[in-house]
């Protein structure tokens, strides 16, 4: 009877996902949208999607939704958390320079940079809503949360943050958006087990996504050349690095253990 209640419960929430595909549809082929709104229905769609999708899947197992999702209050505090979303700021600058040294083009950041850049900050509203809040909870509900912790109890932690943080850059499309967003799935995927909760990622991935977003639309410019690209990144990764090492540092008495049997995970 339980297993029954369990599979009708997961089947009322995937329910929602083709409502709100034919909702996220129906915006935007009939609604007057700038490029900007229209990017962010659009994510929003796909955000809300990958959390019903993520909260079905762990309404089958015998754990609580949340607790299988990891959305418990973690064990890092404010402090780490702010210095984690420091870190992955810094990770992002370094990624998206790599991205522009290489001369990869990158059709997705492409289109994010079209639709929004020079746009006035009084329509900034929606956009901030879906691409910083809207996808960070939607994306780490899934691959951090559903992905990473159920791989975990089956091989380990390491091969886990892996395996999802692959299939994070996979979701975002091409090679370059792809090589940029896996790079920043490992230190999310990382920040998670540390926390032992996703919370924190939550917060690292919106923070940083809102971030892009204002630098986007104050079209401010990567510094490039002979010796500030390298700078750039070197700087990036140094600043991912200690942010990094200072939130495992402040750890309480439970050390940090990235390898853990499979099985004994979450």
């Amino acid at each position: 009877m339980q297993r029954f209640d369990s599979i009708l419960r997961a089947l009322a929430i995937a329910s929602g996902i083709p409502l709100v595909v034919v909702i996220t549809n129906f915006v935007l082929a009939n609604l007057s949208l700038g490029r900007a709104d229209a990017l962010a229905v659009d994510a929003l769609g796909a955000a809300a999607s990958l959390a019903l999708l993520a909260m079905a899947a762990a309404a089958l197992g015998r754990e609580p939704i949340a607790r299988r999702l990891g959305l418990g209050a973690g064990r890092l505090s404010p402090a780490s958390i702010a210095i984690g979303t420091l870190g992955i700021v810094g990770l992002s600058h370094a990624a998206e320079t790599l991205v522009l040294w290489s001369g990869v083009p990158s059709p997705g950041l492409a289109r994010f940079d079209e639709a929004l850049g020079g746009i006035p900050s009084a329509q900034l509203g929606l956009p901030l809503l879906a691409l910083a809040i809207g996808a960070a909870c939607g994306e780490e509900l899934f691959f951090r949360g559903f992905l990473q912790r159920g791989l975990a109890t089956v091989l380990g932690r390491s091969a886990a943050i892996a395996l999802a943080s692959v299939a994070f850059g996979a979701a975002h499309g091409d090679l370059a958006h792809a090589a940029a967003a896996a790079l920043l799935g490992l230190y999310l995927g990382v920040l998670a087990v540390a926390a032992d909760s996703i919370r924190a990622a939550i917060v690292a991935h919106a923070a940083n996504n809102a971030v892009a977003l204002f630098g986007v639309t104050a079209e401010l410019q990567i510094p490039q050349g002979p010796l500030a690209t390298p700078l750039s990144v070197v700087a990036g990764l140094t600043l991912a690095c200690v942010a990094l090492w200072a939130v495992l540092r402040s750890l309480p008495e439970q050390p940090f253990v990235l390898q853990s049997p499979p099985g004994s995970a979450d």
